[in-house]
């Protein structure tokens, strides 16, 4: 039984280098990073997580 291979886009012209372009924009752009008190919350969901168990 064969299986069907889909087709991958190829983008061209004016609209590979927009995509380019835009790529390389955001490329440039900060990276957003946690706040502290987001990544204490992210600690204690780690933790628990650590110690779950399903009855």
């Amino acid at each position: 039984m064969a299986i069907t291979i889909k087709n991958i886009p190829v983008l061209e012209g004016s609209t590979a280098e927009e995509f380019v372009r835009s790529a390389e924009e955001n490329a440039l752009k900060a990276t957003p990073r946690l706040s502290d008190s987001a990544k204490k919350r992210l600690r204690k969901v780690l933790e628990k997580s650590r110690s779950f168990r399903f009855n």
